[in-house]
């Protein structure tokens, strides 16, 4: 047994070296990535919305009367909603969108396959321009969003853009742990990118090339998947166009606000969902940097365990935990100034010491449970 316990103790000290050496990656990328300024007025190029939506009458006006009150040329811009089979009034808001609109160039498909990710490459095929930006259906933006995509794309000329996504703001204790886990993963896929080694990105806030897309989707993994289209896409681009093809858009005029989970449930049901894909990871960075953060987890978890039979486990969970902490903490600070969370922050210190439980329950549980989503069951 002393040899078991000593084991777990130098395995924490090692994955816990390689976890300060992923967070430190992040946070220097993040430090490293400029930014946006507009260095003169610029010619916009024309531009394609596509919205792969179900069931999103609560959220669909939001997002339409905020496409509409965007600071851009209306004949340069089309809109296309994709209906992933909804059964509730969401399309009859669009259709009264529509109507009301008809200044604005909108068009509803109605997705012939199930699942997002099948939706949104209906739409893109069906696009008229070579610029595409994608969000979605429960998304909100400010009036600068499309602007400064295409901006950014035109001063760069960057295969993706990946854009900053947070949850809308909500009262309540548990909305602190379910905004700093999500700029969590916004921040990493930043500072990632910022490190010239893509990771993460969010479908919310995604810019690209309509050419660059249709000569990797064949390419892309997951195709099992019927959601993912943001993740699998960036390691796609990645690999035909290499690292320096994606950008993250370090501006605050730009932040995209999406609604977070209505209750636990719908919280751990979407977590499993995303845990679910990292089987079919093709990224040697995003594969590392997944089981480093699981394995440390996992040995966080059984630390705690252990100290039931060794009490000085107790102190050596608490430490590393606190070093866990101590290293996230610069980089979420600098992602909450940047998207004005920092009052989330504090909060780190105490559900730093669940995280671990949250980590390696979400993961094991993605294998083994089914979860429900937009009111389908499991739908990979």
């Amino acid at each position: 047994m002393h040899f078991i316990l000593l084991s777990l103790f130098w395995l924490l000290v090692f994955f816990s070296m390689m976890y300060v050496l992923v967070i430190v990656t992040f946070t220097i990328g993040w430090l490293s990535t400029r930014e946006f300024k507009t260095r003169s007025a610029l010619i916009l190029p024309d531009v394609s919305v596509v919205i792969a939506v179900r069931n999103e009458q609560k959220n669909i006006m939001r997002l339409l009367n905020d496409l509409r009150q965007q600071d851009f040329p209306l004949n340069q811009l089309e809109i296309l909603i994709i209906n992933d089979h909804s059964d509730d009034a969401t399309v009859l808001l669009i259709d009264e969108f529509m109507t009301e609109n008809k200044n604005i160039d909108v068009r509803l498909i109605h997705s012939k396959g199930e699942g997002k990710k099948f939706a949104l490459r209906e739409g893109i095929q069906m696009s008229k321009h070579d610029l595409i930006v994608t969000t979605d259906g429960d998304c909100s933006m400010g009036s600068a969003w499309l602007r400064r995509l295409a901006e950014f794309y035109i001063e760069k000329k960057p295969k993706l853009i990946v854009g900053p996504v947070v949850y809308e703001k909500r009262k309540g204790f548990s909305q602190h742990f379910y905004w700093l886990d999500f700029m969590s993963l916004v921040a990493s896929g930043a500072g990632s990118l910022g490190a010239g080694l893509p990771l993460m990105a969010n479908g919310a806030s995604l810019a690209f090339e309509k050419q660059a897309f249709l000569d990797v989707v064949k390419s892309q993994s997951g195709k099992s998947f019927a959601s993912g289209d943001d993740v699998f896409l960036l390691h796609a681009v990645a690999d035909r166009y290499g690292a320096k093809s994606i950008h993250f858009l370090k501006d605050p005029s730009t932040i995209v606000h999406t609604n977070p989970p209505e209750n636990l449930v719908a919280f751990l049901s979407q977590r499993k969902r995303w845990a679910s894909k990292a089987t079919d990871y093709r990224s040697w960075w995003a594969v590392m940097v997944s089981i480093i953060v699981f394995v440390l987890n996992f040995m966080l978890v059984l630390g705690f365990f252990m100290a039931f039979y060794k009490p000085l486990f107790l102190i050596i969970f608490g430490l590393f935990i606190l070093l866990k902490i101590l290293i996230d903490f610069p980089l979420m600070h600098y992602f909450a100034e940047f998207v004005n969370r920092k009052k989330s922050v504090p909060y780190l210190f105490l559900f730093g010491f669940i995280y671990p439980f949250y980590v390696v329950f979400t993961a094991t549980s993605s294998f083994f449970f089914r979860y429900k989503w937009k009111g389908r069951n499991s739908l990979r």
